[in-house]
């Protein structure tokens, strides 16, 4: 379907215009819808590239080289219509060498066998070339931008220098010589890609039942960028990555069934025809008929749902200026593995920073869809209130006990200088089960309220320094809370 004439000089021809200088080449027919995705995105951020490089390197993240993959040529018969400027055919040439470049390294090899969604691809390329387009001096280089269309019937068949002619291609030729005058940056950036970070998002996609859900559904593209771009984040999944393996030996946990499916609690004389005891169809039809009348028939008895008494997992991670550091790493790589933890065993559970306040709520429900971007990244600066925090706490778990009737377990992660009334703890205590994860400075006194907590464990300054002794230590820590509340939720009956 080519582009209606009213729309041949729209944004969406000159973008589709730029694919004639285009050099990778493949034969998926959706390759270019996804392009048009990702310049989308890349709009979202501020970044308007011409579409053709935000194909050809998207590509080369997303796909492997060679047969199946793309190609990397030009595209002859495009560039000999549209009439390349002798000034211009240098700065092509240039232009294939640096993709030649950015193919051949390993960061972009190991990228296109990750199967990475469009959200990510996208915010690579702004991570890739947001410098670039920065730095680029043309004046109309946002000028009509429009988000581009989805769609295979538009933007399948199209005669890309037919589109080429509806526009003055000079600030696009500007654009290659500029682009290749940042070429050694471009390539920088490209191997300055943190993979472990890229892996530890995917471990997390590969749970969600869809990819429209991977990453806990709708990413937000900033926690995405700055996840990406953050050396504390970066430090943060490197330790996860330590942790998750074992982690993931856990199959998810079945537990008594609280619905229809399977498993019997006893023998009844009401139930479900699908619950009759097989053996009361041997009767005679007589006997059986009088059976029904009498209410002698013997059936299956399930496990009754308890709506009434559900446990809720709630997970506070302090994000003070105290815990900074390899504090922070060992905090944030054990919140993820202990979230990973809890899924696995179907709980339902609750996340929130907190410092001088109680920061949003992250709920993470049983299809365990965890918003890896955010918890890498997030970052306050408000100092630190905990009499505040811990007070609001109370009215919070005090109203999920008596309105909705919640089991709460509550696990805190925080330094050994954070100071709680003891008061306040005891009143804690009585709505919710209490489980502290203190990690000491230098120094080795213990926070008041430790004593109070119903568990607690203590990670001393020394078990951080060795990379053997934190994995060994957050493993520990991993199993004991997953311990401590499956006897909490046996001890309650269910």
């Amino acid at each position: 379907m080519p582009i209606p004439a009213e729309r041949r000089r729209s944004y969406l021809a000159r973008q589709v215009g730029t694919m004639a200088l285009s050099h990778v080449q493949t034969d998926t027919p959706m390759a270019l819808v996804r392009a048009a995705a990702w310049s989308n995105q890349l709009s979202r951020m501020g970044v308007h590239l011409p579409l053709f490089v935000i194909h050809d390197i998207g590509v080369m993240l997303s796909m492997s080289r060679g047969a199946g993959g793309y190609t990397l040529r030009p595209r002859d018969a495009q560039l000999q219509r549209i009439g390349v400027p002798p000034p211009s055919r240098p700065h092509l040439d240039q232009y294939r060498k640096l993709l030649e470049d950015i193919g051949g390294s390993e960061v972009t090899e190991r990228l296109a066998g990750l199967r990475l969604r469009d959200e990510m691809i996208a915010v690579l390329l702004q991570r890739i070339l947001g410098d670039t387009f920065n730095r680029w001096r043309e004046r109309t280089k946002s000028a009509g931008v429009e988000a581009l269309p989805l769609d295979l019937g538009i933007l399948g068949e199209i005669d890309y220098a037919d589109h080429f002619r509806d526009f003055e291609p000079r600030a696009l030729w500007g654009f290659v010589e500029h682009l290749v005058a940042q070429r050694l940056h471009v390539y920088t950036q490209v191997e300055l890609i943190d993979l472990d970070t890229v892996r530890l998002l995917g471990l997390f996609k590969e749970d969600s039942a869809s990819g429209s859900e991977a990453l806990g559904g709708a990413i937000d593209l900033v926690d995405l960028f700055s996840a990406l771009g953050s050396p504390e984040a970066n430090d943060i999944a490197n330790f996860s990555l330590d942790l998750l393996p074992s982690v993931l030996e856990t199959r998810r946990s079945t537990g008594a069934q609280t619905f229809a499916v399977d498993g019997y609690a006893s023998v009844e004389r009401k139930g479900n025809v699908d619950s009759l005891v097989l053996s009361e169809l041997a009767y005679d039809r007589e006997i059986f008929e009088q059976k029904v009348v009498d209410n002698e028939l013997l059936y299956y008895g399930r496990d009754k749902q308890r709506e009434d008494e559900r446990r809720l997992q709630y997970l506070l991670i302090d994000c003070s200026a105290s815990m900074r550091g390899q504090r922070q790493v060992f905090a944030r790589g054990l919140a993820l593995a202990l979230i990973k933890k809890l899924t696995l065993e179907g709980d339902e559970i609750w996340v929130r920073f907190f410092d001088s306040r109680m920061h949003e709520t992250v709920k993470i429900g049983r299809s365990g869809q965890v918003p890896v971007p955010y918890l890498l990244s997030f970052r306050s600066e408000r100092g630190r209130n905990y009499g505040k925090v811990f007070r609001q706490l109370l009215v919070e778990t005090t109203r999920l006990r008596r309105e909705q009737k919640r089991r709460v377990v509550m696990y805190v992660i925080t330094h050994g200088q954070c100071h709680i009334e003891p008061e306040l703890v005891t009143s804690l205590k009585q709505q919710a089960f209490l489980y502290g994860i203190v990690v000491l400075p230098s120094s080795e006194q213990l926070p008041e309220f430790v004593p109070l907590l119903d568990r607690s464990q203590i990670v001393h300054a020394d078990a951080l320094t060795s990379r053997a002794d934190r994995q060994r230590r957050a493993l520990d820590i991993v199993g004991d809370a997953s311990a401590a509340s499956s006897m909490l939720f046996t001890a309650s009956g269910r």
